[in-house]
């Protein structure tokens, strides 16, 4: 009987529901010919599926949100309070320290509003030619948010509304043994420099320049919905513009950026780990 490889991602419990003869690399498993049309029946129907939120808490330092990623669930933490930061950081240390293999990787996304921004609405009692609310230019706007990602672990920091930031993240931020990754993230850097905060990090790679597709060939030109399809086996996860170009400097965030924000850091931390960049 003929055996050939499919590479499914989230599906390890489908995948012993059928059989499984090896299992090779990251999620990649060696599969009886039989059992291939089972797979990829299971990874279409999971593809239809799409990242979904839900509030599990609010406080007046922080909120808590969970994060559904096509049956792999984790926790998105968004605050402007410095003790909270410092907990994420410290919690995220001490359990990379006593339960990962290899050195720490962390999945780093940074958001701002968009030069010239004006919102889509104008308020009661506004004549079209005053000043839409929160409508403001800026030419060089420095970064709102910053999102980091380890493991199941995401924190959303509110930099436009932070008072300070704790010496914990700056120290978080420059670990020489820790890798930094993002997408299509050459501004990140200058942007979280030039914040009111003057953030510096340490070499913030590019996941783009490091996955390959199936056939080997490198993916610097594709898009993230690209990459996630090819390299995780799901369709449609997109970073919209609408989003990204939304006010990021709001004091509430909606759920949709709060989501668009997390799944950027997550699954650049989820591709980091599997290319293994420690290597580089």
């Amino acid at each position: 009987m003929v055996e050939k490889k499919v590479e499914v991602v989230g599906l390890e419990k489908e995948v012993e529901m059928v059989g499984v003869v090896e299992v090779v690399g990251h999620y990649t498993y060696t599969l009886e010919n039989d059992n291939k049309k089972k797979i990829l029946a299971l990874a279409t129907r999971r593809s239809s599926m799409a990242p979904t939120i839900r509030t599990v808490a609010t406080y007046n330092t922080h909120q808590e949100h969970t994060v559904d990623f096509f049956g792999n669930e984790f926790t998105v933490t968004v605050t402007r309070s410095t003790s909270v930061i410092t907990r994420w950081i410290n919690n995220v240390q001490y359990y990379n320290h006593y339960s990962s293999s290899h050195p720490l990787v962390v999945g780093v996304g940074v958001q701002w509003t968009p030069a010239g921004y004006h919102p889509i609405y104008l308020c009661d009692n506004c004549y079209y030619a005053d000043p839409s609310p929160g409508s403001y230019y800026n030419a060089d706007p420095e970064a709102d948010t910053l999102q980091l990602c380890v493991g199941t672990r995401c924190l959303v920091i509110q930099l436009s509304h932070c008072d300070d930031v704790p010496d914990e993240l700056r120290s978080f931020l420059t670990d020489p043994r820790t890798v930094y990754v993002g997408f299509w993230n050459g501004q990140d850097a200058g942007k979280l420099a030039r914040s009111r905060h003057g953030l510096e990090i340490g070499e913030l790679l590019d996941l783009r320049n490091y996955v390959q597709d199936s056939g080997g060939f490198g993916m610097s030109r594709c898009s993230f919905e690209e990459m996630v399809e090819e390299c995780m086996g799901y369709q449609g996860v997109r970073l919209d513009r609408g989003i990204s170009m939304s006010d990021w400097s709001a004091y509430e965030l909606d759920h949709e950026q709060i989501l668009q924000a997390s799944v950027d850091a997550y699954v650049c931390f989820e591709l980091g780990v599997w290319v293994r960049l420690w290597e580089y």
